[in-house]
């Protein structure tokens, strides 16, 4: 790095530090849309080269510490609020019409801000499958090093606790010093332990590690959990507040991605184009309310602050603007010439440039640049919905909107699954049990609780409601039988899909389906899930979903909500899977063990016929919050939209990082499974623009001298700390001085004042 290169980042840094909603540049060599757990981990892994300049844009807030997102007990509170995107499904055909909530996040941190927390990977042959689909590097052994890559696991410290509820941790498969916390609560709910019991009288083991790739059993989830505060373990706390001071890294909130734009082709609206100098990034910042707080009430430490009010002393600012711009275009001009070639003019690759973006639909529209990649992380909803905004997709369906199609690619937006859950309703009445409702319901248990948390870090707020989960195959609970596989095997692909299909999808599906019957069959794989809220609820999850959906465009307006049809249920095993699990759920009420909760079989009520099984589940499906599929890593001929190297199909620059990759759902909650799929898709867009860095361009010397002045404070400052930047040369400005060729420079740091109000 040139020693003007190195000054420029490092009065950055120690300037500015770019905050939250800094001013934008014109250029970055990487955009990633969306501030998820994909998003914030792939910016965070890009910018650890200061050659390069990072843009990372959100569309929801930064989230203010609020104790609904902080503490495990409260999970699910913040699920239709501010950081939800509030979206539905269409009326769903298998689901007598009905229309079902899809809970989004909406924030800087994404689902990771509103999820159940829970902590596992899913097992070998889930990604093994991925491999048997066409994706050489996707296996287990893969993937495995990136799971460990992206972890600080703390194994549980109570032997006591270990040991009721089976606990036990493989340290061969953990890291120890990756950015999210994994680690296990101080409080864990005794019903728990119970259900282990009874699960062990029907033979499904529970003493193992659930993150070694063998999934079938019963475990005690760790979760994404701070261990000393006990507190929710966040994308944005992860990977994106320990790296605020990064000169290079700009992330700006309340910014929604409205199209992409391509070098040569018709965008879809018209833009202003780059931004005056002065602006903002037009983002929502923060001016939050921590009165209910995990911060205590009071202030909110200042990387978290909007910097239009951030509380920082007040400052006689000596030329720090005429810095900012300097340092503006010294790394614009850098990033200029450090990205890749244009391809050549016959090449057929499509090549993103920027794109385009607003706070809301009535402000105006804006453009920033990328001379490397532009990465999509926006989800499993808003990826393809944001590819066909773009013009990627099914030609058919653009064209019927009036949008350009830049390409063909019919698989956008298709292979929708979810591993889709229904709620069963067994409550306990043993009162020596203690259950996660009384938080809500008992004044007195609800006081201590919170006592117990603020003095000792410790109690049932600590805990999330459902923690011991069970992952049984399908032919433990069902004696060996094969009926429930036999029945996906004797389907034709086409046979429970739309008559619309296109060909490449359904060709798609017909290779998934062979894999889906083998996962079915297979004692060592999960085939559903067992979700216990520890209050009677035993709510099972489809591992294995046969049915196929959607997303497709409302609109050709970006702010309309995609149309999301998952078609829960439309295939008949995904049913009768469920049957399968109801029916496991009455044979754990009358073991030794439950028996001792005193459980009262309610929903779906007692003696009740298969036939009246799958009515009540065509009332009470949903979505387990883990959608995934819609721009599949698959071959473009079986319906693929992005290959085995993320790049969509067609371009040369323009990658998928999200849910919305993986081919077929893996048997988890998926956190943890996009953690690792961000950090090898960090890995794999290092390599492929290993030979593109280079230095900031040589110009004629000068001399210029700057006093730079916090914008915020991050440390204690001293009040005569700043740095001044002296140069000597032929007196040409900065910006005319870059122009000129064949310089050379010396650069020294020294000290001056800062006069503080």
């Amino acid at each position: 790095m040139s020693s003007l290169s190195f000054v420029a980042l490092y009065a950055a840094q120690l300037a500015l530090s770019l905050p939250l909603n800094s001013p934008l540049l014109e250029s970055y060599d990487y955009i990633v849309v969306g501030g998820g757990p994909a998003g914030l981990t792939v910016a965070n892994r890009l910018s650890e080269d200061p050659e390069v300049n990072v843009l990372l844009l959100e569309a929801g807030p930064a989230d203010s510490g609020e104790l609904n997102i902080a503490l495990p007990g409260m999970i699910g509170h913040e699920i239709g609020s501010r950081y939800d995107w509030n979206l539905s499904t269409t009326a769903q055909a298998s689901l007598n019409g009905a229309v079902r909530t899809v809970p989004q996040g909406h924030g800087l941190g994404g689902g990771t801000l509103i999820n159940g927390m829970l902590w596992n990977r899913g097992g070998v042959g889930d990604y093994d499958a991925w491999v048997q689909l066409g994706n050489e590097g996707w296996s287990w052994e893969d993937l495995l090093p990136y799971f460990i890559k992206s972890e600080t696991f703390t194994p549980i410290t109570s032997e006591e606790l270990a040991l009721q509820f089976s606990i036990e941790a493989d340290l061969d498969v953990h890291g120890f010093d990756g950015p999210v916390q994994v680690s296990f609560p101080h409080y864990m709910w005794n019903s728990s332990a119970v259900l282990f019991d009874a699960l062990n009288e029907l033979g499904v083991p529970t003493a193992y590690d659930p993150n070694t790739g063998q999934v079938a059993g019963a475990s005690f989830l760790p979760l994404n959990l701070q261990p000393d505060m006990q507190t929710r373990s966040t994308a944005r706390t992860a990977y994106y507040d320990p790296i605020t001071a990064r000169p290079n890294l700009w992330v700006s909130t309340g910014q929604y991605v409205t199209q992409l734009i391509f070098d040569g082709k018709r965008s879809n609206l018209n833009a202003v184009v780059g931004q005056p100098e002065d602006s903002t990034s037009h983002g929502q910042g923060l001016s939050p309310d921590t009165s209910n707080s995990i911060y205590g009430g009071g202030a909110l430490p200042v990387s978290f602050q909007n910097p239009a009010i951030a509380q920082a002393p007040p400052v006689k600012r000596r030329y720090s603007r005429q810095l900012w711009l300097w340092v503006r275009r010294l790394l614009e001009r850098r990033q200029q010439r450090s990205g890749p070639p244009l391809p050549a003019r016959d090449t057929p690759s499509l090549r993103a440039v920027g794109v385009e973006f607003a706070s809301n639909s009535l402000s105006s529209r804006q453009t920033v640049a990328a001379s490397r990649e532009v990465i999509l992380a926006a989800g499993a909803l808003h990826s393809p919905k944001l590819l066909m905004l773009s013009g990627i997709g099914p030609a058919a369906a653009l064209e019927r909107l009036g949008l350009p199609v830049h390409l063909d690619l019919p698989g956008v937006g298709s292979n929708l699954q979810d591993h889709g859950q229904v709620w069963c309703w067994y409550p306990y009445h043993n009162p020596d049990y203690a259950n996660p409702t009384m938080l809500t319901a008992n004044e007195t248990y609800a006081d201590d609780a919170w006592s117990d948390y603020w003095a000792n870090r410790t109690g049932p707020l600590t805990s999330s409601a459902i923690d011991g989960v069970a992952f049984p195959s399908l032919p433990l609970i069902v004696n060996g039988s094969t009926m429930i596989a036999d029945m996906a095997a004797a389907q034709s692909p086409e046979q429970y899909l739309p008559a619309d299909t296109d060909p490449t999808v359904l060709a798609g599906f017909a290779r998934q389906l062979p894999l889906l019957v083998d996962a079915l069959s297979d004692h060592s794989r999960a085939g559903y899930e067992i979700i216990n809220a520890n209050d009677g609820a035993l709510t099972v999850g489809n591992m294995r979903p046969l049915s196929r959906g959607t997303v497709t465009l409302n609109s050709p307006e970006p702010f309309d909500p995609p149309i999301i049809d998952p078609r829960y249920g439309s295939n008949p095993v995904d049913g009768q899977l469920l049957v399968a699990a109801m029916r496991f759920n009455e044979r754990l009420l009358n073991t030794n063990a439950l028996s001792q909760l005193e459980p009262e079989q309610m929903l779906p009520p007692a003696g009740s016929t298969d036939a009246e099984l799958l009515t009540y589940i065509s009332t009470k499906m949903q979505t387990e919050y883990h959608l995934a599929g819609t721009c599949a890593m698959l071959p473009q001929e079986l319906g693929g939209v992005v290959s085995p190297d993320l790049l969509v199909y067609g371009t040369s620059n323009l990658r998928v990082i999200d849910s919305s990759i993986m081919p077929l759902l893996p048997a988890a909650h998926l956190q943890a499974v996009v953690y690792g799929i961000a950090e090898k898709a960090a890995d794999i867009i290092k390599a492929a623009n290993n030979a593109t860095s280079s230095s900031l361009p040589s110009g004629a010397s000068f001399s210029a001298t700057f006093t730079v002045s916090p914008t915020s404070v991050r440390e204690p400052v001293t009040p005569t700390q700043s740095i001044s930047m002296e140069t000597s040369g032929s007196g040409e400005s900065p910006t005319q001085a870059a122009d000129l060729a064949d310089y050379t420079t010396f650069v020294t740091v020294v000290q001056t004042e800062t006069v503080y109000a």
